[in-house]
């Protein structure tokens, strides 16, 4: 499965012997087993029984991955209300502190996207498995927010160190159905994430540049059908198009970031990691350039202002894989959600959080084809049925209430081997999804877009409505 590799009760790992824990992790990997991480995860398995050999509650967890956010943790044990996130360097005789902050990052996520884990303990622990020292201070974060400071342990001193947590923070919580928590944003990074962008110069380009009224006029008509879609419990689709560089990203964001502010959240999407790294970047320095002008005096950590993107800017596999995570195995051509492994929620369903997910360059999703291969050759999957296109809109389907999904699509552009075409979205709705409204330019039906073969798509479908407003005529870098 792939939120974990292994996981089990305190008690049934320490029956499972050594190889059959091996196998599991083994099995669950989806690249080929390199001799240092096999005796690393041997070590850890030997260390983490002996350590836990006394223990009769709890549960452990090895590469637990962190909802959405592309994140693996080597091992999580949750003992006594508490969860202990436990990052090995074997081999390590010293602590590093790109070491140290990755620990504390994998702990800070938890805290902050792990809805299970929001009012919990988190200690995160950097083992150094040749270290001769280790801390012995315990420090909550500034943040006050019951997350503490890493901790360096040598396995000798591990032991200690567990159990003094325990002695001092035990709680009597029910963590049954930890490892199956939703993603979902504190408060506190929403608000962030929504001062940071609306605060970020780029957002003064909707007021000052000569193409920001198009870039205005854009985003207003996406959210009125957001808001009209909300108020009716209806799902719609938008498909945004514009000339090279007329600001589909701007709107994009814009779009994610007014949502938050309305506490219907929304993400932006995107399958390019280079735009997603550039983009978290530069909101994220902007941020912390912003913070020390306002006061010189105090040093702004830009991994904070990096975590808050997180909330509104992810990569679009990270989205897909979570839903994948919750489906029924095998799939046998049909996909069915599998209630052990997810909550469902009132308005939610089993859907993610978010009711607007915005697809960033959306004719280049993956074709059934593609898809279907990199699964069974990647997560081991075989038979499945849909394109991404299908997949992401099944995805916002499973909402009990209502969404919209806004495509940003690139005109003039060459479709490559395994992308799907925006005509895949199209074909999606009217096979599968024909309850959902459609909202396109007339410019989506020129040539440059799909070859201009969509029109018979949208005269199949009696719910299109179209609006030059979605149409972004004017280049940005004309006035630059």
């Amino acid at each position: 499965m792939d939120r974990f590799f292994y996981q089990n009760s305190i008690a049934g790992f320490l029956a499972d012997s050594e190889d059959a824990v091996l196998g599991v992790l083994a099995r669950n990997n989806t690249f080929d087993l390199v001799d240092l991480q096999r005796n690393a995860w041997l070590y850890e398995i030997r260390f983490l029984k002996d350590l836990l050999r006394t223990e009769s509650a709890g549960q452990i967890i090895f590469e637990y991955s962190i909802p959405r956010l592309g994140k693996r943790i080597d091992a999580v044990l949750l003992l006594h209300g508490i969860v202990f996130v436990l990052e090995f360097k074997v081999g390590a005789d010293g602590y590093l502190r790109q070491d140290l902050e990755q620990v504390w990052d994998y702990a800070l996520d938890l805290k902050n996207f792990h809805e299970a884990s929001r009012d919990l303990t988190i200690v995160p622990i950097l083992i150094a498995t040749d270290a001769d020292s280790a801390s012995t201070k315990k420090e909550i974060s500034h943040y006050d927010d019951q997350v503490f400071e890493p901790i360096s342990a040598n396995p000798t001193a591990l032991p200690g160190i567990i159990q003094q947590f325990i002695t001092e923070y035990a709680r009597n919580i029910d963590l049954s159905r930890w490892i199956f928590s939703r993603y979902m944003p504190t408060p506190t990074i929403i608000q962030a994430a929504s001062s940071l962008y609306l605060n970020h110069s780029v957002a003064e380009i909707t007021k000052t540049e000569a193409s920001g009224e198009n870039l205005q006029r854009t985003s207003e008509f996406v959210m009125t059908v957001i808001e009209h879609s909300r108020t009716n419990r209806e799902k719609s689709i938008c498909f945004v198009t514009g000339v090279p560089g007329a600001g589909k990203t701007l709107v994009g964001l814009n779009i994610a970031v007014r949502q938050f502010e309305k506490k219907d959240l929304a993400v932006y999407l995107s399958g390019n990691q280079p735009l997603v790294d550039v983009l978290t970047e530069a909101l994220a320095r902007d941020k912390k350039r912003q913070e020390e002008e306002r006061n010189p005096e105090k040093r702004y950590n830009i991994t904070d202002a990096r975590r808050n993107v997180k909330s509104f800017i992810q990569i679009v596999h990270h989205y897909r894989n979570t839903t994948m995570d919750k489906l029924k195995r095998p799939i046998h051509g049909k996909l069915e959600i599998d209630p052990a492994k997810v909550d469902k929620h009132k308005d939610d369903g089993y859907s993610e959080v978010e009711h607007v997910a915005i697809f960033d360059e959306a004719q280049r999703a993956w074709d059934k084809e593609h898809l279907a291969n990199w699964l069974k050759r990647r997560k081991g999957i075989s038979d499945f049925p849909m394109s991404e296109p299908e997949f992401l809109i099944w995805s916002l389907n499973l909402r009990e209430d209502w969404a919209v999904i806004v495509c940003l699509v690139g005109g003039g552009q060459e479709i490559n081997t395994g992308e799907a075409g925006i005509g895949e979205w199209l074909r999606a709705i009217n096979a599968g999804f024909p309850d959902w409204n459609v909202f396109i330019s007339d410019e989506l039906t020129g040539k440059e877009y799909a070859e201009g073969e969509l029109e018979d798509l949208l005269q199949a479908n009696s719910h299109v409505e179209r609006s030059s407003e979605l149409h972004l005529a004017v280049s940005m870098r004309s006035f630059r």
